[in-house]
């Protein structure tokens, strides 16, 4: 009897432990890439002696995402990203399908150069226009096409302001809670979850 019930918990918790050890690694990695990217940011102003992170590499796409500044392994055009990096547009056993926090599906990664690293994080990059000012714009899946293609969990998304820093909030709504970042995160593919993240010191308890 007593072995049963060992056997009962342990077929219980693994699982749980597994995805918080899951959970765990998806956070470093998203905190450990943005903070690349944020000094990187500072390097590009200082090297190019600017004040606007649009002045910089980060201007142009094409000469950000090169092996100069990445480690890359491999490269999709913008014709072809979601097809042969984020296999959204792949068929069959290829296919990826994203999904949110509360298990709907998700679209929203628009076609644009994108690049896979040596430690198999993926990311595209573009420059967006907000309120009349342009940000620095990375969608990310920091494990690429393996499994849970979650936004929140693997899949994250986060801006860069003109002074190479990232908000932890939607540009438009500055005063957000972390209760409201939640609640759109479950349902948007914006920053919100990485905004959560960051407020709830980057535990992934949500």
């Amino acid at each position: 009897m007593a072995l049963t019930i060992v056997g009962v918990l342990a077929v219980l918790t693994v699982p749980i432990l597994i995805n918080n050890f899951q959970n765990r690694l998806f956070a470093t990695q998203i905190k450990n890439f943005s903070a690349e990217i944020e000094q990187f940011a500072q390097d590009q102003l200082i090297t190019h002696k600017t004040r606007d992170l649009m002045d910089t590499d980060f201007g142009e796409p094409s000469k950000l995402l090169t092996d100069g500044h990445f480690s890359i392994v491999k490269i999709c055009t913008a014709e072809d990203s979601l097809k042969d990096c984020w296999k959204i547009e792949a068929t069959g056993k290829d296919k990826v399908t994203y999904k949110r926090l509360n298990g709907t599906n998700a679209s929203g990664v628009s076609k644009r150069a994108t690049i896979i690293l040596k430690n198999g994080l993926m990311f595209k990059y573009e420059i967006k226009t907000v309120n009349k000012k342009q940000y620095a714009f990375f969608q990310v899946d920091v494990n690429g096409n393996d499994r849970p293609n979650i936004i929140g969990r693997d899949f994250f998304s986060f801006y860069l302001d003109s002074k190479g820093h990232i908000p932890n909030y939607p540009l438009d709504v500055p005063d957000y809670k972390y209760s409201d970042k939640i609640k759109q995160c479950k349902t948007n593919i914006s920053p919100y979850c990485y905004g959560a993240l960051v407020d709830n010191n980057w535990k992934m308890d949500y």
